[in-house]
């Protein structure tokens, strides 16, 4: 009886563990937030912006959705915790759960490394008044913080495509709303700093992975004060995309195109502009909405690792 009862709680284990699998997306999509339904969920739909579907339906606010690099989960901030935090989920919408197994944290800003095994992130400390950039195991584990601020704070962490560096942006150190697109060598430690200006007021650097080149928010003294820039990783080749105010850039993983967010009547859409031909087309037009991330899975930079979710979704349900 009790090899029985044991055979059937393997079996009912496996089952589990095989129902929330994490099946990676196959076709190419754009992951996005959304304020169409009373407040923000996740979405995901096509490059055309056909096929929008929501992927979240939950009281809290869900926004700056991330994909993996293999295209198994997506991770997302909520404050459905009460506090600011990090979730995942698979690519379907399900499966939804805390990054972190220790207690609540106001932590955003989320990315991947190239390799899909790590995270980084933006974290506030209360105690001290500001907030510093992290990296952790996409488990939430091994947590490093990477940059040690003390009068001023860091967000907007991007990871370089080779994964030795991570760009972020540093608030507040020259005057107070200034902000600065640096990067910080993994390894080294060694920082730079990306078009040094008296007065900057630099943010949301995001980095293509073909080209190497980093597009970014730049709100400048003349007109359109606030557009979006894009720029080799050595600060040559300086070009303005876009002719009106805009912001929240993401590359299209071929690196000819851009998705990024402007407002239509008051409401922010997302737009995308061939950075070539500089064609462009509107993507949303219902609610309020705020690019997050373009997957391609003709691109996957790493090989899939179903057991990176498996596991983990297997574990946690099998603890319910």
């Amino acid at each position: 009886m009790k090899r029985l009862y044991a055979f059937c709680l393997c079996c009912l284990s496996l089952g589990l563990v095989y129902a929330i699998s994490a099946k990676p997306l196959t076709t190419e999509k754009i992951i996005f937030s959304s304020y169409r339904n009373g407040n923000s969920d996740v979405y995901m739909m096509n490059p055309d912006g056909s096929e929008q579907v929501r992927l979240t339906n939950h009281r809290a606010d869900d926004f700056s959705p991330v994909c993996s690099p293999t295209g198994e989960g997506i991770l997302f901030v909520s404050d459905r915790g009460r506090v600011r935090d990090l979730y995942i989920m698979r690519a379907d919408g399900g499966g939804e759960r805390p990054v972190f197994r220790t207690a609540p944290a106001y932590r955003d800003d989320p990315t991947w490394s190239p390799d899909g095994k790590k995270i980084a992130y933006s974290q506030h400390d209360f105690a001290a008044e500001f907030a510093t950039i992290c990296t952790a195991k996409a488990d939430g584990t091994s947590v490093n913080r990477v940059v040690e601020m003390e009068k001023a704070e860091g967000e907007d962490p991007v990871w370089s495509p080779d994964g030795s560096e991570i760009a972020y942006v540093v608030v507040d150190e020259i005057h107070w709303a200034s902000r600065q697109i640096r990067f910080i060598n993994l390894k080294t430690r060694k920082q730079e700093t990306l078009l040094p200006d008296d007065v900057p007021r630099m943010w949301q650097p995001v980095w293509s992975s073909v080209h190497n080149k980093i597009a970014f928010v730049w709100n400048r003294s003349e007109p359109p004060r606030q557009s979006i820039f894009i720029v080799n990783r050595d600060g040559s080749r300086l070009q303005q995309i876009v002719d009106v105010r805009a912001n929240a850039p993401v590359w299209s993983p071929s690196g000819d195109e851009l998705v990024y967010s402007q407002a239509v009547d008051g409401k922010s859409q997302i737009f995308k502009i061939n950075v070539v031909t500089r064609e462009i087309t509107q993507l949303t037009h219902d609610g309020r909405n705020y690019v997050g991330d373009w997957f391609d899975p003709l691109a996957l930079p790493v090989s899939p690792q179903p057991q990176l979710f498996t596991t983990t979704w297997g574990e946690i349900k099998s603890q319910d």
